[in-house]
Order: structure tokens, then sequence, then C-alpha cells
């Protein structure tokens, strides 16, 4: 598994960096078939100067591609907001992971 944390040059110390990736592994351990993480931290100069610190995390897990994106007045704040929303997208693709297709096709004639 493959775990990327893009951060901006400044307003980000090495605690929370420490932080995201504790998080970022604690999520490969809740799923086991996540093959690669990409955190991106930044901050976009062209909206609203309150809301302005993004948090986007990408999950790639072998036949599926997970997305969440948080914008908030700190990296703090959308970091969480961030962890909170694809930790429950990952919850719900792994309860789906044992249920039943929803069609059952098969070449066999009985």
């Amino acid at each position: 598994m493959t775990i990327e944390i893009h951060t901006p040059h400044e307003g980000l110390n090495e605690e929370m960096v420490q932080d995201i990736k504790q998080a970022m592994i604690r999520l490969s351990h809740q799923y086991k078939s996540i093959s690669r993480i990409e955190f991106i931290l930044r901050e976009e100069q062209l909206v609203n100067a309150r809301e302005n610190k993004v948090c986007e995390i990408k999950v790639t897990i072998f036949g599926e591609n997970l997305f969440t994106h948080s914008r908030t007045q700190n990296y703090v704040n959308s970091i969480n907001e961030a962890v909170q929303h694809i930790g429950q997208q990952v919850a719900l693709l792994a309860s789906r992971e044992n249920e039943l297709p929803d069609k059952v096709t098969t070449t066999v004639k009985v």
C-alpha cells in the first residue's frame, strides 16, 4: 500500500503530518484491500478568504475509487472532516463486501 501526503510549504507542523499518517494507517487496517491513499492539503486563493483551507483524500481500492473533499477555516477542521467522511465511505464499502449481488447470473441449466 502507498500513502502519499502532499502539504503546503507553510502553516503545517510536523505533529499534524504524523497525525495524518496515523489516521491513514488506521484506515488501511480497517479495510485491507486499500492499495493507495493520496492525502492533499492546499490553500485555495480564488474562493472565500475565510474558508480556504482544503483537504482532499483519494483512496484507491482494487476496483473502487473513493474521494472526499473538505474546505474550512483551518487545516485541523478540514482534516478531521475529511478523515471522518472517508472513514464512513470505507466502512460502507466494507459492509457491502459480504452481501450477495443484486442479480445472480449463471450459465448452468437446471
